[in-house]
């Protein structure tokens, strides 16, 4: 019987001082557990899944300036009525 999945999706955001560096930081990442699903220059952000248990050392390394869950949002459909 397989164990089941502890990997969640994250958004980890580099802060302004290090965003020239995303390219290392994002290599720092993955050999700490991220798996890298999309990194946003622009805004400094690298989004991926690692096991629940990574994301403290995720935080840790230096430039990261928050890791967060990601979450998923469902909108109505637009001929929904107002609750």
């Amino acid at each position: 019987m397989s164990e089941p999945s502890n990997k969640v999706e994250v958004i980890v955001t580099v802060d302004d001082e290090h965003v020239n560096e995303l390219a290392k930081i994002t290599k720092h990442l993955e050999k700490i557990g991220l798996e890298v699903g999309q990194v946003l220059e622009f805004t400094g952000q690298v989004f991926g899944s690692c096991s629940v248990g990574k994301i403290k050392s995720l935080a840790a390394v230096s430039g990261v300036s928050a890791v967060e869950r990601s979450r998923e949002v469902v909108l109505p459909p637009p001929d929904a009525g107002v609750l």
